[in-house]
């Protein structure tokens, strides 16, 4: 018997919902009917976000939090709490500059000159220093002899050639072209309001001003109605401080960039020279210019001020604030910056380190960064470029947070993911569940839908589920709610089982003179396509939890089939020298491409294009799938000896109609859990069919039937094109229906000589004839847009949000002349038309055509 299968069947889940609740300050009197908006959606958790509020931690932003607490108590619903005042997390409430401003953050800069000997005695104006930007050292690098800005030799100490004030500095320029670094610690290439969040004194601001005033007031709530605190996107904050060659935009600010200031204090590079087991200071100009000479040593010292720099930020910002909120009975979640591969630059520098303390890994999808059908494209979105990546979104960021919930064991398996926000308007239920699907067949099984708010219109990042009321397909996000909770709880609790390792590419990437970052994206999607799934493993956890058993990589409850490395040209010794141990153990380490220079042994190297076809052949695969269905995934899992899968088709056009292989068994409930159509069958070889139409999910628990009928296939089909009575509601009054005529087509009501501006609500009155008959019987609405809602005989037959539009009306049927009533719903895009919905393509709207009724085969 499976707990959870039977949980779902008798309609008792755990909630794995927690919407954003945005506070504006305004709307005091109405709090308590948005918190029961959004307990009618079916979420019984939300997060309030203060970042509109105008009096956070003050008296009003108390009164308002006051009734939040009560209204959520009264409802058992638990409370989650943005912890700032501003977007990002790290303003403390502005208390860095009004009470600790000694307490900002440090940045490295350096500045340069470029001079030529002999020239003896000659001078060089030192920029002035003032207190928030004070010189460290001056070093001289003699030049390479060409156009590229790279230096040789080590550098020659000039700061004792720098008189008492620090205004010139005077030198025997010798024979050849130089050039002079002076190398700062400053305050202006940071946020100078945001703490420093390599500073644990810095960080405790950030819980003074906020952990501990809500504590304060609230601690009869901590640990009950408050659930805990969520940091939105924390980061180190340096910014581009100096002129730069080459700007190739906010997700390329990476060690080796011209201009870039670098978080710095004394404990760094304290640490960099444990590390080295030299002075770095002499070698700094290699973070920001390549060595003209000594590839390794470059690789050294990035590596190390990298290395040192992410776990400090681990140590003193992410460890300490989930210490804060486990000593005081809260948990602690949220996300970083994952944008494009930036979850391993400036400004995080390393993804699982920047949440490993935290109680769920956390990633966001918003900003049209995953759209259907892109997976194999760059792609317009709203993004910080204007371009995402379809192999990075679709193929690692989620995988990204699955793999660190799967392998830390402290988390217990918890992905979260905030969704759906700055999508616009036009982001349709089709949309949402595409998107939550993609989310939970990855392994991402908590959900921070972004957002409810008070105000409508309200132009930051819509939608704004419910919109005061004036949201159409309010009945069709709640129905989504209830598809989210079912699914996670199915899902949630398992071993996730995958076949092959990735190794997080973090060290090459530091490391490498050159990195290609879409390599590990590349492999990924190469897997992907060819059912293989695969967790992405950083180095820590090779390091710390990994063991080999029987030719496998064993970390925490997974196993895998083989590690890949993907291909960087240099790679740390200490790293180089663990992969070589674990494949000395028996475990394939396959590294792409080539081996790095600074290799010390002969490595299997396998073609990056390759790898999917080489596991196959050597039969590490989980899953067959017969056929070409590339972009249908599958996640699987083991929970209490149970195999438990789920099937999603992400092709935009071709059904997945095909037969795949599965390594177990016997009985199976098999769920579609839109449509709420359940059976069960038994498979004495692994093989079951499928036949999913685009965007349709699936899924299979082995082990138990749950006491579900048999599955029978739908052989009867008969077409039906009825005439029927069209009624309009404007979104400005969802409740007032007004007649539009009598049609005997179906047709897009958005069309262009119809309503191409209509956003509301659409009744279709027909009737049709048909018997009744024992055997299931089912409507299919055919081609709809964009969520349905049927009404037949009188009687409720529940909502459809994306394909299949399917009913089971066997109950509902009456023998003879059937009355329907379908309610079609649209978003408020052609009403509001806002900034975001411009970058999605708009589904028609209504019944457009394809109706029929299927029966089972007798």
């Amino acid at each position: 018997m499976d707990k959870r299968l039977h949980d779902v069947l008798g309609g008792n889940t755990e909630n794995y919902l927690l919407p954003f609740y945005w506070q504006h300050g305004d709307h005091t009197d109405l709090i308590p009917e948005q918190i029961q908006r959004i307990y009618n959606s079916g979420c019984r958790a939300f997060c309030v976000e203060a970042r509109p509020h105008p009096d956070f931690a003050g008296d009003g932003w108390w009164r308002d939090m006051d009734i939040i607490l009560d209204e959520a108590q009264k409802r058992n619903m638990k409370v989650w709490l943005l912890d700032d005042d501003h977007f990002p997390t790290g303003h403390a409430a502005g208390m860095i500059a009004k009470k600790h401003p000694e307490l900002r953050q440090w940045e490295l800069i350096e500045r340069h000159v470029d001079v030529v000997g002999p020239s003896p005695d000659t001078s060089i104006i030192v920029k002035p220093d003032d207190s928030d930007n004070l010189l460290i050292r001056a070093y001289a690098y003699k030049r390479r002899a060409d156009e590229l800005e790279t230096c040789l030799y080590d550098g020659i100490d000039l700061s004792d050639k720098i008189n008492r004030d620090q205004s010139y500095l005077t030198w025997d320029i010798p024979s050849g072209v130089w050039r002079i670094f002076f190398y700062c610690k400053s305050r202006k290439g940071g946020r100078p309001e945001y703490i420093d969040m390599i500073n644990p004194d810095s960080v405790r601001v950030l819980i003074d001003a906020v952990y501990e005033s809500h504590y304060k007031h609230y601690a009869r709530y901590f640990g009950n109605t408050f659930a805990g605190f969520f940091s939105d996107e924390p980061c180190l904050g340096n910014q581009v401080f100096g002129q730069q060659r080459f700007d190739f935009g906010f997700y390329e600010a990476r060690i080796g960039k011209h201009g870039l200031a670098l978080p710095w204090n004394e404990k760094l590079l304290e640490r960099m020279r444990e590390k080295l087991g030299y002075d770095p200071i002499p070698h700094l100009n290699l973070l920001w210019y390549e060595d003209g000479e000594n590839g390794d040593r470059q690789a050294d010292i990035r590596h190390a001020y990298m290395d040192t720099l992410t776990q400090l930020y681990s140590e003193c910002f992410n460890k300490q604030v989930a210490d804060w909120c486990h000593a005081h009975g809260v948990q602690y979640i949220g996300h970083v910056i994952e944008d494009m591969n930036c979850h391993m630059r400036h400004g995080i520098g390393h993804y699982f380190r920047s949440l490993c303390h935290q109680d769920m890994s956390g990633i966001d999808v918003v900003l049209h960064q995953i759209m259907p059908g892109m997976a194999d494209h760059l792609h317009t979105c709203t993004c910080a470029t204007g371009v995402a990546s379809g192999h990075f979104y679709q193929y690692v960021l989620a995988k990204l947070g699955a793999s660190l919930a799967h392998l830390t064991p402290e988390m217990k398996g918890k992905a979260m993911c905030e969704v759906f926000g700055a999508y616009g308007w036009g982001e349709d239920s089709v949309m949402m569940k595409f998107l939550i699907d993609h989310l939970l067949v990855r392994g991402i099984n908590h959900f921070v839908p972004h957002a409810f708010s008070s105000k409508f219109p309200d132009p930051d990042c819509p939608p704004h589920f419910g919109a005061e009321g004036h949201d159409p397909s309010f009945e069709a996000f709640t129905a989504l709610m209830g598809y989210t909770n079912k699914a996670a709880h199915l899902l949630y609790g398992g071993t996730h089982v995958a076949n092959a390792a990735i190794l997080y590419h973090v060290d090459g990437e530091w490391a490498s003179r050159f990195m290609n970052a879409s390599t590990m994206d590349d492999i990924a999607a190469d897997l992907y396509d060819n059912h293989i799934d695969y967790d992405i493993v950083s180095y820590d956890m090779l390091k710390d939890h990994a063991h080999v058993r029987s030719g496998k990589l064993i970390i925490a409850n997974e196993s895998f089939d083989c590690l890949i490395v993907p291909y960087a040209d240099h790679i740390p010794s200490a790293l180089l020298s663990d992969l070589k141990a674990l494949s000395d153990r028996g475990l394939p380490v396959w590294f792409m491409r080539s081996m790095p220079e600074n290799a010390e042994f002969e490595g299997t190297v396998v073609d990056e294009k390759e790898v999917a076809k080489k596991m196959i052949s050597l039969g590490m695969t989980d899953v067959t799938v017969d056929g070409d269905f590339p972009k249908l995934r599958i996640y699987h899992s083991v929970r209490d000896g149970n195999d438990i899968f789920m099937f999603v088709n992400e092709d935009v056009e071709k059904s997945a109609c095909t037969t795949v292989r599965l390594p177990c068994r016997g009985d199976l409930a098999r769920l579609d859990l839109h449509t709420e159509i359940y059976t069960s069958e038994h498979s004495k070889d692994g093989v079951i069919s499928l036949d999913l139409l685009p965007y349709q999910s699936l899924i299979v628990i082995f082990g138990d039937k749950a006491g579900l009928p048999s599955r029978a296939p739908l052989s009867e089909v008969i077409p039906l094109s009825p005439s029927f009575e069209l009624e309009l509601a404007e979104c400005d009054d969802l409740g007032l229906y007004k007649h539009c005529g009598t049609f005997d087509r179906f047709f897009n009501v958005n069309s262009p000589d119809f309503r191409i501006d209509f956003s509301g609500k659409m009744k279709y009155t027909f009737t049709f004839r048909v018997s009744r008959e024992e055997r299931r019987t089912l409507l299919d609405l055919g081609k709809v847009g964009q969520n349905a809602e049927l009404y037949l005989n009188g009687k409720h037959c529940g909502i459809r949000i994306s394909n299949p539009y399917l009913f089971d009306i066997t109950d509902a049927l009456i023998d003879g002349e059937n009355k329907a009533v379908v309610i079609v719903s649209n978003t408020l895009a052609q009403k509001v038309r806002d900034r975001f919905s411009h970058f999605l393509q708009l589904s028609p709207s209504g019944l457009i055509g394809g109706m029929c009724i299927k029966r089972e085969k007798y």
